[in-house]
């Protein structure tokens, strides 16, 4: 079975998810998702833009458990660090590598520090997905979703929805192959639904 290594940002098909904003800097996404399958790594993009009155200094990119490359013009500025100008938006190509080989999916968080402040993107790190196939039993609906979401499938039994941090924030037990949950109060963002076979899919909240 073919296998790949992709890192996917959560701002997919064009949706314009919240960024992250403080002293008018502004870091986008704010979360990224990773698939592990064995070929090369794909890095993908983050954005620093830099509304502030003077030049922005980003000291170091870093986070635990994982080894983090910031790429900017194929050099890596993690650790020696990047100045973006007064007015401009700088964009990086990023990859993430555990330091261990864990079967399990891990949850991280990138940290950006700089003379403003620590920003963050979270990271989670799936070990077991086949792009190839991208099967799971059940479906999750609408996607990007607003309101609310939608999931079918059989025996669905107990379910929970996870965000990009890894923390649960809902479980429901389903009676059937069919369940409507509201997510009206959801911030927008990427999470997860696993079933009680241990399956799991991403899903996008877009108000």
């Amino acid at each position: 079975m073919k296998k790949v290594f992709t890192l996917i940002a959560a701002l997919i098909l064009g949706l314009n998810l919240t960024a992250q904003t403080n002293e008018e800097v502004i870091v986008t996404p704010d979360s990224l998702h990773l698939y592990f399958h064995g070929c090369s790594p794909h890095g993908e993009r983050v954005s620093v833009t830099n509304h502030t009155l003077e030049d922005l200094v980003i000291n170091r990119c870093y986070a635990e458990n994982f080894i983090i490359e910031f790429l900017y013009e194929g050099e890596n500025i993690a650790e020696t660090g990047f100045i973006v100008p007064l007015g401009e938006s700088v964009e990086f190509e990023v990859f993430a590598t555990p330091t261990s080989k864990n079967e399990q999916d891990i949850f991280g968080t990138i940290y950006i520090d700089t003379d403003f402040g620590v920003y963050t993107i979270a990271l989670y790190y799936e070990t077991t997905y086949d792009i190839e196939e991208n099967s799971v039993s059940f479906n999750v609906a609408p996607v990007p979703a607003n309101d609310f979401i939608t999931i079918t499938g059989e025996n669905l039994g107990n379910v929970t929805i996870y965000n990009a941090m890894g923390q649960r924030v809902e479980e429901y037990e389903a009676n059937g192959d069919h369940l409507s949950v509201s997510t009206s109060d959801y911030p927008n963002g990427m999470y997860f639904v696993r079933t009680a076979n241990g399956e799991s899919c991403r899903f996008i909240i877009a108000h």
